[in-house]
């Protein structure tokens, strides 16, 4: 046997692909996250500021625009970017992992039209799955964020160590249980409503299915119901993960407990505290990640598999 015929029988990246294309979309998935990440940070770093908001030692802001000036007052620009390499480890195992459960329900039960509720089911599983994964990179990023004069934290891997330290392996999973319910929520919301919207847009609309606009209107109705569906479990999260154990105190001891507590001291109207700023980032992060991933799709896709 010569070498040439030895060396064509070695399979290829290309070859692993072709053979299974859907890990692809899964790894297109998560750079699509990282890419919108990147791109409206700031917003969630607001956000997460907001929500705390005199909670748990940290400041008490008047309203958004007072946010914004104490923080540049207090970090400067770079304040905003507090917790990205967190955000950024996050994306790239949740979302890889969500996007990649997601396309494997859907090319295996979505043959037909399927209802939204059977969308929204794939969308929920999907995030509790990948939120399996990247639950740490949710403590490390809300941590790195609300530790504003980087007093605690001297990055991602001292905030890794340090949350070992303190509170195990465990440490790494606080909140899990009410981070899989927002997961749920969310994924369930945007994943659902986008394919949704971009259903309607196509077969009623005749908008064509690659087109700019069709993923730009379908994105921005995917942000809106995520928005409005998980704002109150993610301000559960985000108070119930920050705590960080004091000789055994802590201000909760469960996300249930947290949730209850906002809800008695605080009024409904708590869970939506930092609305706006979550609204500007979660909807414009749609519409960067939708349109990213279907442009990653359309030029990796073609080169890779053939269908």
């Amino acid at each position: 046997m010569s070498s040439t015929q030895v060396q064509q029988k070695i399979p290829t990246i290309q070859d692993y692909i072709q053979a299974s294309p859907l890990p692809l979309l899964g790894f297109l998935g998560g750079l699509a996250a990282s890419t919108a990440e990147t791109l409206t940070f700031a917003f969630d770093n607001i956000k997460t500021r907001m929500q705390m908001n005199g909670k748990q030692g940290m400041p008490t802001y008047t309203g958004f625009g007072d946010c914004i000036k104490k923080t540049l007052n207090t970090s400067g620009f770079r304040g905003f970017y507090k917790g990205l390499s967190a955000a950024l480890f996050r994306q790239i195992t949740y979302s890889s992992v969500r996007m990649w459960v997601y396309e494997n329900i859907k090319r295996a039960y979505f043959q037909s039209d399927p209802s939204f509720l059977t969308k929204l089911a794939a969308g929920g599983f999907a995030g509790a799955v990948g939120c399996l994964v990247g639950t740490p990179g949710d403590v490390f990023k809300i941590r790195l964020i609300n530790d504003m004069q980087g007093l605690k934290y001297k990055g991602l891997i001292d905030c890794a160590q340090k949350t070992f330290q303190a509170d195990g392996y465990m440490g790494f999973l606080k909140g899990l249980n009410v981070n899989i319910a927002r997961a749920i929520v969310v994924n369930a919301a945007e994943l659902a409503s986008y394919d949704q919207a971009k259903g309607f847009l196509v077969n009623q609309c005749q908008l064509r299915s690659d087109s700019l606009w069709t993923h730009f209107l379908g994105s921005t109705a995917a942000g809106f119901m995520g928005a409005v569906c998980s704002s109150p479990v993610d301000v559960i999260k985000t108070r119930f993960m920050n705590q960080v154990s004091t000789e055994g105190a802590l201000a909760y001891k469960s996300a249930t407990e947290c949730g209850l507590k906002v809800l008695k001291t605080e009024g409904f109207g708590a869970f939506y505290k930092g609305f706006l700023s979550y609204f500007l980032r979660i909807g414009p992060w749609n519409v960067f990640f939708f349109m990213a991933y279907e442009q990653y799709k359309a030029f990796a896709l073609p080169r890779l598999v053939k269908f």
